[in-house]
């Protein structure tokens, strides 16, 4: 039900649209650029071998460094970096705190590489 509301009975003078014109301006501009940047490929960086990607997850757990970890997926479009710390190990996989907590099985980490200046207390 729309009730139209003649101008002559509104409580106050209404300026139409330019009181949303702060929010296209910020919020929504701010919300296209998240979208933009969710969006956006990921760039397939190379295969590391298995050593390498143990070594940077042993440095990341005893340092409690951040460490990116880009995970292989069924094809090639589909890989994804996640951002975190390897918080424990178990048989083969690690347990990876993010914004939330991850097992990731070892086999399915195609690249990993430290983040220079992100230490965590």
């Amino acid at each position: 039900m729309i009730r139209n509301v003649p101008r002559d009975q509104w409580l106050y003078p209404d300026r139409g649209m330019i009181k949303w014109l702060g929010y296209f301006l910020s919020d929504h501009t701010q919300d296209m650029t998240d979208k933009k940047i969710a969006e956006a490929p990921t760039i397939r960086l190379p295969q590391q071998d298995a050593k390498t990607i143990d070594k940077l997850l042993q440095i990341s757990w005893r340092n409690a460094m951040q460490i990116t970890l880009q995970l292989n997926a069924d094809g090639y479009l589909n890989v994804c970096n996640l951002d975190g710390i390897v918080i424990g190990a178990y048989d083969q996989s690690i347990y990876f705190q993010t914004d939330k907590l991850i097992t990731i099985s070892v086999a399915d980490i195609r690249h990993a590489s430290l983040k220079k200046g992100r230490h965590t207390d």
